[in-house]
């Protein structure tokens, strides 16, 4: 059984928001359930973003004008919209797109 089944067979549901996993409903949460879910939290956090229908990958393209094409690696697979949040925080290249 996968973890997220185990979940869903405990009348729970879970989704991704950036580095956390969110199970609902939390009022419901036992101890053992809260266990259960440290226990299998990265297993959990690939079954639910396998299964949201973005596409996730450890390498986007970064295109810069002026500058071409850069490879941008992440240390675990991201969301185009992710990566681009993450190099426009860095201020460094305007204008930049994420392939």
């Amino acid at each position: 059984m996968a973890a997220i089944d185990y979940l869903r067979a405990h009348g729970f549901s879970a989704k991704v928001k950036g580095n956390r996993l969110i199970v609902s409903p939390s009022s419901k949460l036992t101890p053992d359930i809260r266990q259960y879910i440290k226990l299998h939290r990265l297993e959990l956090l690939a079954e639910v973003a396998a299964n949201d229908g973005e596409t996730r990958r450890a390498c986007w393209t970064a295109v810069i004008p002026g500058y071409g094409p850069r490879q941008m690696f992440f240390d675990r697979p991201v969301t185009q919209d992710e990566a681009l949040a993450d190099v426009t925080s860095r201020r460094c290249w305007p204008g930049v797109t994420i392939n």
